[in-house]
């Protein structure tokens, strides 16, 4: 009998989840999300939430919803978190633009968070109400009144990809902002506005219930595609980029800093999760599409989004009419890298390495205009450059010999 209870108790043992003697047994976690009740990204991360939880063997998880400024109120807060695991969070791609651009109030680094992973990829739609008597995309372009949209906070990939398309497509589109989670769904229905654009999993109850029609998507495989419609560069542009952040869908990530051995534990849970067939047939049951990364591959994607040329700087700042972040110094040339392509030089305490354009950055020697091959360490410049560029490119070199 001895033997037996011995016997059954290492099976036991074994049986127990990987989570069993982790770092989150028996804590309490906050998930905050950066958007109101109600809506797909409260969902999603409700559903994750509730996963996890058992997942990691958690006493609690708490959600918080904290709306505002484009979801930079909730990632502000997530940001300003202890990094010890137990606050994670969920807020928009809009951020990406909003880092970009330096917006006001931002109190965080996308580079720096500490990323668990992602749930979806996001392929935007242009949704038009049915009662709106536009059907068509086309229809969209070629109306001779001016129409209403609704769009999330100011800031929010809503906004801001809104803003984007009715620039390069040079829409008649009056964008009100404001309603978040399926507050413009509701004004759809209302008939204050005729449409909006969203991600498709947001939006496809909407449409399946005979509400609203998709006139054209931004990635993903519907159809029609908005870069068949694009006829200028400009157009092209943003619509490439909004492509691209489409498969940046439902983030999730914790403060930055977080110890590697937690940040591994909450990775591979989270992964977990997304492979469950219990949680995916919950997602499917809610219409919550899901296509999961791990929070190493998302970070190495954040990275590259973040990384755009001055020209694409530029694009999105014109159709936001903000002005393209720079800073500019009074300094000294440290040294030039090979080829004069790298310049190294100090902006106050900081010794900036910066890359400098062949053909972007405007150089002048002693007031006339020079090439990159002219300068020479230990020259007096004033130097324009991006800050928020991973190269530090300059936008202007003015030096004197």
């Amino acid at each position: 009998m001895k033997t037996l209870l011995t016997a059954l108790a290492v099976a036991s043992s074994l049986a127990l989840p990987a989570w069993a003697d982790g770092y989150f047994k028996g804590k309490t976690m906050t998930y905050i999300i950066a958007t109101n009740p109600g809506g797909n990204y409260d969902a999603y991360a409700r559903l994750i939430g509730r996963h996890l939880e058992t997942r990691l063997g958690l006493d609690k998880l708490v959600f918080k919803n904290l709306p505002g400024a484009g979801h930079i109120i909730g990632t502000n807060t997530l940001a300003a978190a202890e990094p010890d695991g137990l606050t994670i969070g969920t807020f928009n791609t809009g951020l990406i633009y909003a880092q970009i651009l330096q917006r006001k109030n931002i109190k965080f680094d996308l580079r720096e968070l500490s990323w668990v992973g992602k749930a979806a990829a996001d392929p935007r739609v242009i949704i038009l109400s049915t009662n709106s008597g536009i059907s068509s995309f086309q229809e969209l372009l070629d109306t001779p009144e001016t129409v209403r949209f609704s769009a999330s906070g100011i800031g929010s990939a809503s906004f801001t990809e809104t803003k984007m398309l009715i620039d390069g497509f040079d829409l008649k589109v009056d964008m009100i902002p404001g309603y978040n989670g399926n507050e413009g769904e509701m004004a759809m229905l209302r008939g204050e506005v005729v449409g909006q654009i969203g991600s498709h999993g947001s939006m496809k109850p909407f449409v399946d219930a005979g509400n609203g029609v998709v006139a054209v998507a931004l990635g993903g495989d519907l159809q029609p595609q908005a870069i068949d419609f694009a006829q200028s560069d400009r157009a092209k542009s943003i619509v490439n980029l909004i492509n691209a952040m489409s498969s940046l869908g439902r983030l999730t990530a914790a403060p930055a800093g977080v110890p590697e051995d937690v940040l591994e534990e909450l990775r591979t849970a989270y992964i977990e999760v997304m492979n469950d067939p219990g949680f995916l047939a919950e997602a499917e049951k809610l219409g919550l599409p899901i296509e999961a990364a791990r929070g190493d591959e998302v970070a190495e994607l954040v990275r590259a989004a973040l990384t755009q040329t001055p020209e694409t700087v530029e694009i999105i700042a014109t159709a936001l009419e903000v002005e393209v972040p720079t800073n500019t110094t009074k300094t000294k040339i440290m040294s030039m890298g090979p080829k004069n392509k790298v310049v190294e030089f100090m902006d106050g305490d900081k010794t900036i390495k910066a890359k400098i354009s062949g053909s972007r950055t405007k150089i002048t020697l002693d007031g006339q205009a020079a090439e990159r091959e002219a300068l020479m360490a230990g020259m007096g410049c004033e130097i324009e450059y991006d800050p928020n560029h991973e190269e530090f490119e300059p936008s202007r070199m003015d030096c004197t010999k």
